[in-house]
């Protein structure tokens, strides 16, 4: 017999405000840069990257977009990464890559914060629903707590949607480290088994999926999919005082 679910954990960017993804796919076209070129540049280092070490807080917003922009314009280095990502998804992995790239690590993290001021609506009645129906709910995500723009949105207009909130750039943790969903399953006094997980990063996903959670990935122009899949699984293991 499956647990009942007593609380649901959501990712913040690409879940509840829209993806800075969409931010990252503009730029690309606008410089005529290959699909998700910036995506497999942003994640080559794995853990080690500029990118993930402002989302632990290790380092300043300055040092963070002087690494990131030579990390991006690292054009060598890239290649080689973008090569494997065609080769693992099937694609022409003879395609034409840039030699040279002028990409602006600032510009591109400003408007990634730009797109992500805006909620996905059904995202976030969902989360009043859950709380006026007793579910513990919190967030759970990858941030920056040194950028004023992203600051004020947590703490004016995210924060206070939640029981919870888990910052990576707090904890020092930061998805798909399991520690960091532990962290906040004890926080909320629940069993991963007994927590919904939304997301919209596959390796986000099936890290909560290894803990047990019941995972539910967040498409863009597809959230209204995730609010259905929630509540789909609210009706079979949710708490029977909530009224579906």
């Amino acid at each position: 017999m499956q647990d009942t679910i007593k609380a649901v954990i959501f990712d913040i960017g690409g879940v509840v405000v829209k993806s800075p993804f969409i931010a990252i796919s503009q730029y690309e076209r606008e410089n005529g840069l290959p699909a998700n070129y910036i995506n497999v540049a942003l994640s080559k280092h794995g853990s080690d990257g500029a990118f993930q070490q402002y989302e632990r807080g290790e380092i300043s917003h300055e040092q963070f977009i002087d690494q990131w922009t030579d990390e991006l314009n690292d054009t060598e280095a890239n290649n080689r990464a973008y090569r494997r990502y065609l080769a693992r998804r099937k694609l022409d992995v003879h395609m034409v890559l840039p030699r040279k790239t002028r990409i602006n690590g600032s510009v591109v993290f400003a408007r990634m914060m730009e797109i992500s001021a805006t909620p996905n609506h059904c995202i976030v009645d969902l989360v009043r629903w859950l709380r006026r129906n007793g579910y513990r709910v919190a967030a759970l995500t990858n941030n920056f707590n040194n950028d004023a723009t992203s600051g004020k949105m947590r703490d004016e207009v995210l924060a206070p949607l939640f029981d919870a909130f888990f910052e990576s750039t707090v904890v020092g943790l930061r998805k798909p480290d399991p520690r960091f969903y532990i962290h906040a399953c004890n926080s909320l006094e629940v069993r991963p088994s007994e927590v919904v997980f939304l997301d919209d990063i596959p390796a986000n996903l099936r890290a909560a999926d290894a803990l047990g959670m019941a995972a539910v990935s967040v498409s863009i122009g597809n959230e209204d999919r995730a609010v259905e899949a929630v509540k789909r699984i609210l009706r079979s293991r949710g708490l029977k005082s909530a009224n579906l």
